[in-house]
């Protein structure tokens, strides 16, 4: 049996909004900026910028997910604080609106060539729309699992 000092507190804040504040997390997982970053209860102290990508939680044997782009990760021990730009929760997201974002910074990184293209922005919307599809289909994919398994 996991007890309480096994879990951990998640905190995702937004400069507008809190998107989660739970507790009993059993891992969590995000993107830094030089990679995806697994944190288990217990995890080393550390502070570390959060890069464009997908937060996955599990709490009691469920999952949630979300996308976030920039900020920072406070990690102490048993609780996890991320402080990000922009994040959504999967249920929120668009997934058509998504995909269009994704077709228009793919047009504009295919059209860079003609020269007034901001390519770091463009590549940015790609980053971010991509994360947002996945988180998406992540969300959906497990929905479908655990309806089949009820």
């Amino acid at each position: 049996m996991i007890d309480a000092k096994d879990k951990m507190r998640v905190v995702i804040l937004t400069p507008s909004k809190r998107l989660l504040d739970l507790s009993g997390v059993s891992e969590l997982y995000f993107p830094s900026e030089h990679g995806a970053l697994g944190v288990l209860p217990g995890h080393a102290p550390m502070v570390t910028a959060v890069g464009t990508g997908v937060v996955l939680y599990s709490q009691n044997d469920v999952s949630g997910f979300f996308k976030v782009a920039g900020g920072v990760a406070e990690i102490t021990g048993n609780a996890v604080n991320l402080l990000v730009d922009v994040g959504e929760e999967a249920a929120t997201i668009d997934l058509d609106r998504a995909k269009r974002s994704l077709e228009r910074a793919e047009g504009r990184l295919a059209a860079k060539e003609l020269g007034n293209v901001d390519v770091k922005r463009a590549e940015g919307s790609k980053a971010r729309a991509l994360a947002r599809i996945e988180v998406v289909n992540l969300h959906t994919n497990k929905h479908a699992k655990d309806k089949k398994s009820s």
